[in-house]
């Protein structure tokens, strides 16, 4: 594989951030200033299950041939 580069599904930091996001989302009301944005965004990266950050190690095989076999378009991941 030469550049995936129409592949941004072969980087899994793009899903822990989603997580990430969704995580701090869930807080309310909105964080009232920036420190407190930097304190939650912490704590919600320190409390992401270890199991779904070994899903996204191990996905990776799977992940690289999805991405061969549609010639680095489109995968379901």
């Amino acid at each position: 594989m030469l550049w995936p580069a129409n592949s941004p599904d072969l980087n899994p930091i793009d899903h822990m951030w989603d997580e990430l996001c969704r995580r701090v989302q869930q807080h309310h009301p909105p964080p009232a200033n920036l420190g407190q944005l930097l304190q939650w965004l912490q704590q919600e990266w320190n409390g992401v299950p270890r199991a779904f950050i070994c899903n996204l190690i191990h996905s990776m095989g799977q992940r690289c041939v999805e991405c061969l076999a549609h010639n680095g378009g489109r995968t379901r991941f």
